[in-house]
């Protein structure tokens, strides 16, 4: 997030009450008026599913829930580079 020229904070112990937000968020990205709240999550393995393959995006949902859309690393930094 800082290559692509935002400010941020890393919550200590992974617990956002250390930054004043939820427990659930591990940073804190800030560029100009826009403000990520992100939660970090690593795995040996993913789900295949989440696998891009071709694509450069994943929108997953579950039943009647809201659209959670997953991109890629270069993606995202095209997409902040503004």
């Amino acid at each position: 997030m800082r290559d692509i020229g935002f400010e941020t904070e890393r919550s200590w112990g992974s617990d956002g009450r250390s930054l004043s937000l939820p427990p659930d968020i591990d940073i804190k990205a800030v560029r100009d008026d826009l403000e990520l709240h992100i939660q970090v999550k690593r795995r040996k393995k993913i789900a295949n599913y989440l696998d891009f393959k071709n694509a450069n995006m994943v929108a997953v949902r579950q039943d009647r829930g809201p659209w959670v859309f997953i991109i890629d690393e270069n993606t995202m930094r095209d997409v902040f580079r503004i």
